[in-house]
């Protein structure tokens, strides 16, 4: 039976930097790689609320999202995943991962280019967001 999943991803920014988790090695789509904070929305969510929710599960910040910046999508056998997105800002926090990451990091966007391992989503985002904030 063919599914879709409709997930929200964050571009975090703070003092310059952006937020990228790594995930866990027992993840079973994206093991040790690194990801931006987010996940698949609930039935019956507001866009917003998913987001921040998931946020806040997945790291523990509280955000102010800004603006969509990118959507993507990928099939995977009968399942497709869409994934959108958003910049948002910090408002408070501090960062604790949940047991679906191992590592964060606040990384200059530009470098994100250059870690190992990047999760699909981050790969799409990360160089729309260089290329709009470099504008």
């Amino acid at each position: 039976m063919q599914k879709i999943f409709v997930a929200f991803h964050s571009i975090i920014e703070k003092d310059g930097k952006i937020l990228v988790l790594k995930r866990s090695s027992k993840d079973p789509f994206s093991a040790d790689c690194w990801d931006l904070p987010g996940g698949v929305m609930n039935f019956g969510e507001e866009v917003v609320a998913a987001l921040k929710r998931e946020v806040k599960e997945e790291c523990g910040l509280e955000i102010e999202t800004l603006s969509p910046m990118d959507v993507s999508t990928r099939i995977d056998n009968e399942e497709q995943y869409v994934a959108v997105t958003f910049i948002c800002e910090y408002k408070s926090g501090t960062v604790k991962l949940s047991k679906d990451h191992s590592e964060f990091k606040w990384v200059d966007a530009k470098k994100v280019p250059d870690l190992e391992d990047l999760n699909w989503v981050l790969e799409k985002a990360i160089y729309p967001y260089i290329e709009f904030t470099s504008i």
